[in-house]
């Protein structure tokens, strides 16, 4: 497991010897969350964000609007 820090070998075996003595390398990696994933996670928060402030928008407050909501969903069926 060799990374490369500054491109002087010398140093980069340094470096990490150092990083492995302070636990760097103590837990696995995260694996990271493909761009795909992150666009669908990033396109629902911002769903959930539209919906918080066009409930903001029509109740006055985010208090109660899944209340009102099943109140309209009960006028409407």
């Amino acid at each position: 497991m060799s990374k490369t820090f500054t491109g002087i070998t010398n140093d980069d075996r340094r470096i990490q010897a150092e990083l492995q003595a302070m636990g760097a390398f103590d837990n696995p990696e995260e694996k990271q969350a493909t761009s795909i994933a992150q666009m669908f996670d990033a396109i629902g928060q911002f769903s959930e964000w539209m919906r918080w402030k066009g409930e903001v928008g029509v109740y006055g407050c985010r208090v109660g609007a899944s209340h009102a909501r099943r109140l309209e969903a009960k006028h409407l069926a």
